[in-house]
């Protein structure tokens, strides 16, 4: 099926970026079983119809992920895949040889809204040229809490992904 998700192994997955450490543990107790995986979207959801609409915008963006961002590993597991899953295409790039800035934000200055990204810079064969790492901070930290409650609650599908 790759890029798109088609297997409950690429359902499970891409949870972690959505789900609480307890979440999670009850996912792996349940080695990750459809009935888990389902019990964990209804449960964040709410309701049946909203879980449906969440669970085809997430992985819609996760199968983009994985599309654009695949190179030694699934595009979802790298740092660029998962603020792509989170928050969409970013409005502006800027790059360089070894740095990238994500913004999503009008104002590409706005530190609550952007995101930096550093080339990986250990010359070996696992680590291919693009391959860039999300520096994390405080708000780097509050910004992610913040999306991830807008895909738990739906309120991402009203907003612009």
């Amino acid at each position: 099926y790759f890029p798109e998700v088609g297997t409950l192994d690429d359902f499970a997955g891409p949870i972690r970026y959505l789900s609480t450490n307890e979440e999670w543990k009850r996912l792996e107790e349940a080695d990750f079983s459809k009935v888990a995986i389902d019990r964990f979207w209804l449960k964040v959801a709410g309701s049946k119809e909203r879980a449906r609409r969440i669970i085809k915008a997430y992985y819609q963006q996760v199968s983009e992920a994985n599309r654009l961002f695949t190179n030694f590993k699934e595009g979802w597991k790298t740092d660029m895949g998962m603020i792509y899953i989170l928050f969409g295409p970013p409005w502006y790039v800027d790059r360089t040889l070894n740095r990238m800035q994500w913004s999503y934000s009008y104002d590409r200055n706005d530190p609550r809204r952007n995101f930096y990204f550093e080339r990986n810079r250990i010359p070996n064969e696992y680590f291919p040229f693009n391959h860039y790492i999300v520096q994390r901070s405080q708000s780097y930290f509050n910004l992610v809490y913040q999306q991830t409650e807008l895909w738990r609650s739906g309120a991402i599908l009203e907003s612009n992904l």
